[in-house]
């Protein structure tokens, strides 16, 4: 069973600072991405992880927009706009980790990648289901504000959806051609492939978070100094 946030004391220091975040609303989709981007490099990426990490965050921003009043949708739109950095993000590790294990035919059989591939396909669809689930769960402001996100990019699409399919075709491709060249059979059990495909992903995305914390570390600095500057 998948651990609840009142269960796992890293999904409750997860809720509590998107919470924090969001009362304070400074480049809060940034704030939003770079925790959510924590937590999965912290442990590894996987379809369970990212559910996890996705619905203690919207229960974060449900927490933390009724401080904003009459904003709360606007703020929430804002959240909700830095978990699709994220998942975007994690989705691109994830096709990174995905291509590397292709290249290594005797750990992957390519039953497991093929797997890995349509889990990565289904991310759109765990959002929105998650998503879902949150508005009818939460706050009177969740019920509304989700809600109406939610039918919004139903409707209109997400550039997250967009860019997963893509990666999603390419990664086809390449194991359509991966499979020519012999990637038939390897040593892991799904479980196993899962997981170290999971560590891969979660490494590179460790990566990301170390280049973006660096360059709004840069970019705070700056905007310090030019603040003192005109004082």
């Amino acid at each position: 069973m998948a651990a609840e946030p009142d269960a796992d004391p890293d999904l409750q220091r997860l809720r509590s600072a998107v919470k924090e975040a969001v009362e304070t609303g400074r480049d809060l989709q940034a704030r939003v991405r770079d925790l959510m981007l924590a937590a999965f490099s912290s442990t590894g990426v996987d379809l369970s992880r990212i559910q996890q990490v996705t619905r203690t965050t919207l229960q974060g921003v449900d927490a933390g927009v009724a401080a904003h009043g009459a904003d709360s949708a606007t703020v929430a739109r804002q959240a909700v706009a830095g978990i699709e950095d994220a998942l975007l993000q994690a989705a691109e590790a994830s096709s990174l980790a995905i291509q590397e294990a292709a290249g290594r035919a005797s750990d992957f059989a390519r039953s497991d990648l093929k797997r890995a591939v349509d889990e990565l396909a289904s991310l759109e669809s765990l959002f929105m289901d998650t998503l879902g689930d949150v508005a009818r769960a939460g706050s009177a402001t969740a019920k509304t504000t989700f809600a109406d996100i939610r039918r919004h990019l139903q409707h209109s699409g997400t550039v997250f959806g967009e860019r997963l399919a893509s990666q999603v075709g390419n990664l086809r491709e390449v194991l359509a051609l991966a499979g020519q060249e012999g990637l038939q059979s390897g040593v892991n059990t799904a479980g196993k492939a899962a997981e170290q495909l999971g560590r891969i992903a979660g490494a590179l995305l460790a990566g990301v978070e170390q280049g973006l914390t660096q360059a709004g570390t840069r970019t705070s600095g700056a905007d310090d100094s030019g603040g003192k500057e005109s004082s």
